[in-house]
């Protein structure tokens, strides 16, 4: 059995880039294999068989995917392939582009020996993307993202030939055929980037984000916010270094600055998000702008008024906030924004009142919808420091409960 390094991680190799993601292929059984692999060292594994591929996973946490080479079929474009066993050089020639169709030999008596029968080499050395066949994009729509991603990734530029036929299939519907999970991936991949903002400009210049909605445009709006997200999402380490966010879905929502909310459920029922992602982009459009609006423009507001109009927001939402803060600064505004935004992540957000429900009962109040309104008035006082201390909240309590 011959077994090989494969993918992206040869590549990586040859470019001296980091990459723990290992994939190998085996002339041969690859998920018995797999199963040899996973009782000698203890690791988790996970089969599909579908695809004659499996997943290790060792005790130290590192990942190692393991097919056996094959050949690919499309029943129809955008559709998942069928497999059926292959050469190692039938196995290369599947897959999206020369720089990722090598391998390295990792069997003792020829281990290190690298096979490029495509010109890999030759495309990283000229820092060129190149698909191996003319059908390429239209038998797996999601190349056009990959390829996107990296140009940005590696500076590298698109050979003519393969230019032209992505811009080909970008030109068709074939992604609106892919399924919402596979659609989400890709577009959360690219937004992963490390700078993802000239692929959005990609993006929007294919015409491609009228898969997420046939409505949503790139606006002047969306990219002047794209172009402070690094920016606000630093900001937002600095402030909150134990909040994290998910940063593709952020710039997601940048893109969907000037949405309205038909459009935002409609983007988040076709990529499938979570709940909790949908309710972060339903902040995204409009909302945000009028927020945004009131907390910039609002000269006289209290500390808690501020933390009444932010507390629910996600933490994806206050970073877009944020970013529209910062775009609001390229017009001479702004300020006012960002420094209640500050107070309210540095003092206020986590503002709590010393009394409970608990203490409102020894205190002799009845049980009731008033306990609500009785606490979220106490804790206004605190945050607007009209009462510091405990006995600062029971007179401010009595006081209230006195009034009919």
């Amino acid at each position: 059995m011959s077994l090989y390094l494969v993918g992206g991680v040869v590549r990586d190799l040859l470019l001296r880039r980091e990459n723990w993601d290992l994939d190998l292929t085996l002339e041969g059984d690859g998920i018995a294999f797999a199963r040899l692999v996973a009782d000698r060292y203890g690791a988790g594994l996970a089969v599909f068989e579908r695809f004659a591929t499996a997943r290790l996973v060792l005790p130290n946490r590192l990942k190692i995917d393991i097919a056996s080479t094959r050949r690919e079929s499309y029943v129809k474009p955008a559709a998942l392939p069928d497999v059926a066993a292959a050469s190692l050089q039938e196995d290369l020639y599947r897959r999206d582009f020369t720089i990722n169709a090598m391998a390295i030999q990792l069997n003792p008596a020829t281990f290190g020996e690298l096979h490029d029968p495509y010109g890999g080499q030759r495309d990283l050395k000229a820092k060129t993307i190149r698909v191996l066949h003319g059908g390429s994009f239209f038998d797996d729509p999601t190349r056009i993202f990959r390829a996107i991603r990296f140009t940005q990734r590696f500076g590298f530029s698109l050979e003519p030939s393969t230019r032209g036929l992505l811009e080909e299939a970008a030109a068709t519907n074939l992604i609106q055929q892919l399924s919402g999970p596979r659609l989400c991936n890709e577009i959360f991949l690219l937004l992963g980037e490390r700078d993802p903002r000239k692929p959005i400009k990609r993006l929007a210049f294919l015409r491609l984000l009228r898969f997420l909605h046939p409505r949503l445009r790139y606006t002047n709006k969306g990219e002047r916010i794209v172009a402070v997200l690094p920016r606000a999402l630093a900001w937002w380490k600095k402030q909150c270094p134990d909040h994290g966010v998910e940063r593709p879905l952020v710039y997601l929502m940048a893109i969907l600055s000037k949405a309205g909310p038909a459009v935002l459920r409609s983007v988040t029922q076709r990529l499938q998000l979570s709940s909790l992602q949908s309710k972060a982009v339903e902040w995204a459009g409009r909302r945000t702008d009028r927020l945004a609006q009131v907390l910039e423009q609002t000269k006289d507001m209290r500390p808690a008024q501020v933390y009444r109009l932010l507390a629910d927001l996600p933490d994806d939402a206050l970073v877009l906030l944020v970013a529209k803060g910062l775009a609001m600064r390229k017009v001479g505004g702004g300020h006012r924004l960002t420094r209640r935004l500050s107070r309210f992540l540095k003092h206020d957000r986590l503002a709590t009142t010393i009394l409970r429900g608990e203490d409102l009962k020894r205190l002799g109040l009845e049980p009731g919808p008033q306990f609500k309104t009785i606490l979220d008035r106490l804790l206004d006082a605190r945050l607007n420091g009209r009462v510091r201390t405990e006995s600062d909240e029971r007179a401010f309590v009595h006081r209230v409960a006195q009034k009919p």
